[in-house]
């Protein structure tokens, strides 16, 4: 069978490559669609031309099956104008798989014919198997469909414990295509970047409110371990598959939750990739899994940017807000072994303007922040309300947000949602004046000036001043993104 993969706001789409491999293995065809690239700043949802070359694409490919890859709730809008394209113009079978279906598989089904739960690998080729045969569905572990007026959920699969069946994500090939700004390009846009993404493993050992995490691991609950890594050898042959197929590749990006601390892994990893990859590489770390071992040995291989959530200062907010367990203490350990380790960029991620937030826990994020290391950059963003998650609930019980107000917050366009995710501003003055010390801590330059303006946070004359000093040191933050930028750059270069 032909069967037409479609990605949205993501050209490297990790997830729907493995896809494409496991059909390929099992004899099919496969044609991958990236529709439009991601662009959190100032994203835009799907027009009419890009919509009617999308169904050009697919007329010409004739599959015999739709799938659609829907990992978020923030770009269900372009999501849902393809499906009602996708349903006016064709009749084949069109199914939703990803985190979003997963959670909510009898919303997705009003759109959609099947949906595919948790990991897709095996239960998609065993759909396309049956629909191409005419075969019974009813005993494919993993989906949700329709019969009649009942939604029927099949039970989920084990994890997989060994993700080294799956083989290596699939890089190049003319089967791909990218529709970005009205036109559609053929070829992988991958090839193109200087980056390539890739994950060592699968899972989250957290249960942040905030995070869908937590709800898949609930699902999946007797089925197996949550988190799994790829042996070591299996991530290096396909790193060195990207190093052959992207000539401009400088950068590696694992988009592991949490990448391994295993030292045995660790150790397998940082050898080979020191040997024969070569180039500098991006983690997501967390303060409670930060050896200093780990954290040197991946440093010797090419570690060179670390981002960490830390979300806030105030104990209370991550404690019974955010669900996170780590302490002061231990985010403070973390950042020392960055900091002595001599990581070259560290980031830490800080989220803010929330309904939780109170200015005295504001106030114990700016205290915090000045008490870290020097030497570390700030990402700070809002917070959004996804569909499902533990913090949903916990503002609407507390009173925080009303239930027809969450509601319209968590199906908002991708605009309004993005918009919320970057706001800089709060209408109380005196709670910007705090974001505006805060993000001055990450230059040192400005630290000594924001513990005298923190001395009189209702003076009018010291709100400007922070105002001023925030202008000024957007430069300087633009300025020091585009070193680093240059020195990663530099050092893939002369790999």
């Amino acid at each position: 069978m032909n069967v037409y993969l479609i990605g949205f706001y993501n050209p490297k789409a990790l997830g729907l490559r493995y896809l494409e491999r496991a059909l390929q293995s099992a004899g099919h065809e496969v044609r991958i669609l990236f529709f439009k690239s991601f662009n959190s700043m100032n994203p835009k949802a799907a027009d009419e031309r890009e919509l009617a070359l999308l169904r050009q694409d697919i007329q010409a490919f004739k599959p015999g099956m739709i799938g659609l890859s829907v990992m978020a709730s923030l770009y269900l809008e372009t999501v849902d104008a393809v499906s009602a394209m996708l349903r006016e113009a064709f009749t084949v079978p069109i199914v939703w798989g990803g985190v979003y279906p997963t959670m909510f598989p009898e919303e997705c089904l009003k759109r959609c014919d099947y949906v595919l739960r948790g990991e897709g690998e095996e239960a998609v080729v065993e759909l396309v198997s049956a629909l191409a045969s005419g075969g019974a569905v009813n005993g494919i572990a993993n989906l949700a469909y329709r019969q009649g007026e009942e939604t029927v959920i099949n039970p989920l699969r084990p994890l997989e414990r060994d993700l080294d069946r799956f083989g290596l994500p699939d890089i190049g090939g003319d089967n791909k295509a990218l529709i970005e700004n009205s036109a559609l390009t053929p070829g992988d846009p991958q090839l193109s970047s200087y980056s390539y993404e890739t994950g060592a493993g699968r899972g989250c050992p957290y249960a942040c409110s905030y995070c869908c995490s937590v709800n898949l691991n609930r699902l999946h609950r007797g089925l197996g371990p949550v988190v799994r890594f790829r042996d070591p050898d299996m991530v290096i042959e396909e790193l060195l598959l990207a190093k052959r197929r992207m000539k401009k590749l400088l950068f590696i990006h694992f988009w592991d939750e949490i990448f391994s601390d295993d030292p045995e892994w660790v150790r397998r990893f940082a050898a080979r990739y020191k040997k024969e990859i070569k180039l500098p590489f991006e983690i997501w770390g967390h303060p409670l899994k930060t050896n200093r071992d780990t954290v040197m040995t991946l440093r010797k291989a090419g570690l060179y940017k670390v981002v960490m959530g830390i979300q806030s200062g105030s104990p209370a907010i991550r404690k019974d807000v955010f669900h996170r367990p780590e302490s002061q203490e231990d985010i403070l350990a973390a950042a020392r072994t960055l900091k002595e380790c001599g990581v070259p960029h560290i980031i830490y991620d800080l989220m803010l303007r929330h309904p939780f937030e109170t200015e005295e826990t504001i106030r114990e994020t700016f205290a915090f922040c000045l008490s870290m290391p020097r030497g570390f950059s700030l990402q700070m963003h809002g917070l959004n309300f996804l569909p499902g998650t533990d913090i949903v609930g916990m503002a609407v019980e507390r009173g925080l947000v009303p239930p027809d107000e969450m509601a319209s917050l968590t199906s908002a366009g991708m605009e309004d949602q993005y918009s919320r995710h970057w706001k800089r501003d709060n209408q109380n003055p005196v709670i910007n004046f705090w974001y505006h010390l805060i993000y001055l801590t990450q230059f040192g330059l400005y630290r000594r000036k924001t513990v005298r303006l923190s001395r009189d946070p209702l003076s009018a004359e010291n709100r400007r001043k922070a105002e001023r000093a925030v202008r000024r040191a957007a430069s300087l933050e633009k300025m020091r993104n585009l070193i680093h930028k240059l020195r990663t750059a530099w050092r893939g270069f002369w790999r």
